[in-house]
């Protein structure tokens, strides 16, 4: 069964601007990794690596998004952050390591006000 939230944040993303779709982005990728803590500490396997690969396709929607020619450095940086996210949800994967999870949640909530700074200048 469909989980009615899943389905407004999917129309909420479908239907937004593509500033607004990048920071609903981070939000679903903060949400999911408190989510993977939860499941780390309820030793809850399965939805700990359905979490970590919600993250995980969320970073590369973000990465894959993003236009190295008109975005330049900022371009490169925020690719080289996203490398830095994947790279940690293996390690998140192998060793339940919560504190690298707060650090992830720290960068992306970091980003998010950063986009949102930006949309409130529009």
């Amino acid at each position: 069964m469909t989980n009615p939230y899943d389905v407004y944040v999917k129309s909420s993303v479908e239907t937004a601007s593509p500033l607004k779709q990048v920071i609903l982005l981070y939000e679903k990728a903060i949400l999911t990794l408190k989510e993977t803590k939860e499941d780390i500490k309820k030793n809850d396997l399965r939805s700990k690596i359905e979490h970590i690969s919600k993250v995980t396709d969320i970073i590369n929607a973000l990465d894959s998004s993003l236009d190295f020619e008109k975005g330049g450095e900022i371009a490169k940086n925020l690719h080289n952050l996203y490398d830095f996210i994947d790279r940690s949800l293996v390690t998140v994967h192998a060793k339940n390591d919560i504190k690298l999870i707060d650090d992830l949640i720290e960068i992306l909530e970091n980003l998010k006000e950063g986009w949102e700074g930006i949309e409130s200048k529009i």
